[in-house]
């Protein structure tokens, strides 16, 4: 039951981020590290190997009320686990040697794959290196959707209310239903989700087949 509440977590908890946010404009520089970028694109591509499956499967699950996973289900688990641990190992090395590897040094799509890395790691590293992705999306490295997404997944892993809204979760705790977790403040919810880029909160649950009823405003 552990593994399963925690894979759970592992698809539901940030995986969808690339269909959260609004149209950004790219960030271009002539002098790019094309080996670097071409690596963390490779690490993009293993980031997402499994969870395809995951999330067909996480669904599947939500749509028949259930919180029983499919042995299937944890196979893939256990190999995306792998996958993460060494990404995560990996992108501390790069880290380390280039700082936060934000749009300036590897592109647009690149950079996005050092924050799915991050996004899909343990809660330790996450606060870690939230403060770096933070910084890098002020100075425009890095997308502002992006380090709300993270920051609301490290909300949730503490057992506070998220601010954004990116977060949902499953479990035998919601008889297997996806239910969007607590947010702070929900009466202005979407103010900040277009502050940083998000779509409005109601456009994002319908992609979970959720209907999104708006806390009322005092």
């Amino acid at each position: 039951m552990k593994l399963q509440r925690r894979a759970l977590n592992l698809v539901i908890l940030g995986t969808f981020g690339m269909m959260t946010s609004l149209a950004q404009t790219p960030h271009r520089r002539a002098a790019l590290n094309k080996p670097l970028q071409r690596e963390l694109l490779r690490m993009e591509t293993d980031d997402q190997r499994f969870r395809g499956i995951l999330e067909a499967e996480m669904m599947k699950m939500s749509t028949k009320g259930t919180s029983a996973a499919s042995p299937e289900y944890v196979e893939a688990v256990r190999k995306q686990d792998e996958i993460d641990a060494r990404n995560m190992a990996r992108l501390e090395e790069i880290v380390k040697g280039h700082g936060w590897p934000g749009r300036s040094l590897v592109g647009e799509e690149a950079a996005k794959a050092a924050f799915l890395i991050l996004q899909h790691s343990d809660l330790a590293r996450q606060q870690k290196y939230f403060p770096m992705l933070k910084a890098a999306a002020k100075r425009g490295e890095a997308r502002p959707a992006d380090a709300a997404m993270l920051e609301d997944r490290v909300l949730v892993r503490q057992g506070k209310p998220q601010l954004y809204g990116t977060q949902l979760h499953s479990g035998p705790e919601t008889g297997g239903k996806l239910v969007l977790s607590p947010i702070e403040d929900e009466e202005h919810v979407d103010e900040r989700r277009i502050a940083v880029g998000l779509m409005p909160l109601g456009e994002y649950l319908k992609h979970f087949g959720l209907e999104y009823k708006p806390a009322p405003r005092h």
